[in-house]
């Protein structure tokens, strides 16, 4: 069965790369479920976490999941008290909504859990990861549209420094992971102007064959992956629009282009791989 973690910086196409993964690849999906932030305490008092989960923290992130998808299964997460527990129930849950669905694997997609690689692949030792990088200022711009459009959810970033310090925090991640035999980095570029290498290279990395994956009648979202409050996500095209560059030149003058461009951390030389 595939397993696939689907990560990479908010606002870098990680909604367009799920839904083209788990319709064409027949995966089972979901809505971001944000499993181990929900499942943590905050630091410093998460390092109790590897003693003991919160009991009640383990029972929201599992509620999530079910009050945000339509889960088929029956599922039972009382009495977990560790990591390695937690992690299981959480990959078994995933399994077996695919298996009733008779679906190749599943795939979960939350951003930030690019931050807990580590605890994965301890816990999900069978869990492949795959990397969405775009242009960081095209992502900044994005993350800046958001912020002012939907200030009640994005108010969190507060300024551009912290778009920029987000961005540069997900490139650093994916730039130490890359070249590892469970990873997979998909540049945006690579989506949008069609490259067949990258498409067919992504297939042999869930071993598939190439010619698996296509941009042909491509949906940027799908209802059963947005929730009702996640307007942003939503684009009626059913095709890749390229985008680059627009929002970019649109929202930010000369002067503060280059400030951000300057604060950016550069990742031209990062192929897909």
């Amino acid at each position: 069965m595939i397993e696939l973690f689907l990560v990479g910086s908010p606002r870098s196409g990680t909604t367009l790369l799920q839904s083209i993964l788990a319709t064409q690849l027949s995966l089972y999906t979901v809505k971001e479920t944000h499993f181990f932030r929900h499942l943590h305490r905050r630091r410093p008092v998460r390092l109790l976490d590897r003693i003991r989960l919160d009991p009640a923290r383990v029972a929201h992130a599992f509620a999530f999941i079910a009050e945000n998808n339509d889960l088929q299964g029956r599922h039972d997460w009382t009495g977990v008290t560790s990591l390695e527990e937690a992690c299981r129930r959480f990959a078994t849950l995933l399994g077996r909504e695919a298996a009733i669905r008779g679906m190749a694997g599943w795939l979960e997609k939350t951003p930030e859990h690019m931050f807990f690689m580590d605890e994965i692949r301890t816990f999900v030792p069978g869990a492949r990861f795959v990397h969405i990088l775009r242009d960081g200022s095209d992502v900044v711009a994005s993350l800046y549209d958001a912020f002012e459009k939907y200030p009640a959810h994005w108010g969190w970033l507060a300024n551009l420094d912290a778009m920029i310090r987000l961005y540069n925090r997900y490139a650093r991640v994916t730039e130490a992971n890359r070249g590892r035999c469970d990873t997979f980095v998909v540049r945006y570029d690579d989506l949008v102007e069609g490259r067949k290498e990258t498409l067919d290279g992504l297939a042999a990395f869930v071993g598939l064959e190439p010619g698996s994956l296509s941009l042909e009648q491509v949906s940027s979202w799908r209802d059963d992956i947005v929730r009702p409050d996640e307007a942003w996500k939503i684009r009626p095209e059913n095709k890749i629009v390229d985008t680059r560059g627009s929002k970019f030149a649109h929202l930010f003058d000369q002067a503060t282009r280059e400030r951000i461009r300057h604060k950016l951390t550069d990742t031209a030389a990062i192929p897909s791989g």
